[in-house]
């Protein structure tokens, strides 16, 4: 789902285990942006723009504009993150650049509605195997999540 967010981003010139432990040390964390046919560049991001947007109702997959310092201005999405387990820091951030005309492959969560008369009736319980179901669609289409309704269940029944 696009968003009218923008995160500005400074370009970084040195890469390495020292250089992105001195970048997380004045607040910073390291990232990476590439696709769309164009070169990969690293970057330094401000974390809580980026924690702001993976705690938003869409997500890992919320559109977003990145300015990069002296450079373009682009929509990318978050491809992968990683946070330090202990001090839940963000380490270090993936991001693709989307192009808004070309379909893409995404995970969506499923939420459920109702209570099943399977549950309340019969005493069964209810439950989910997929909390997330993937899909191909524009950028622009991407859905912040599905709805299904299960209050008509019944023991031994399932929705596909």
């Amino acid at each position: 789902m696009r968003k009218g967010i923008t995160v500005s981003v400074s370009p970084r010139e040195t890469r390495g285990k020292n250089e992105a432990r001195r970048l997380r040390q004045k607040g910073l964390a390291p990232a990476v942006v590439y696709g769309s046919g164009q070169a990969t560049l690293a970057v330094s991001v401000e974390p809580k723009q980026i924690v702001k947007i993976l705690h938003s109702g869409t997500g890992h997959n919320t559109i977003f504009n990145l300015a990069v310092e002296g450079g373009e201005t682009t929509p990318v999405m978050l491809v992968d993150w990683q946070f330090d387990p202990v001090r839940e820091n963000l380490l270090h951030v993936d991001m693709k650049r989307i192009d808004l005309t070309k379909r893409l492959r995404v995970s969506v969560p499923v939420h459920t509605q109702g209570d099943p008369h399977g549950v309340k009736q019969q005493g069964g319980l209810l439950e989910l195997v997929s909390r997330e179901i993937e899909i191909e669609c524009l950028p622009g289409d991407i859905p912040e999540h599905f709805t299904l309704d299960v209050s008509e269940l019944m023991l031994g029944q399932a929705r596909r």
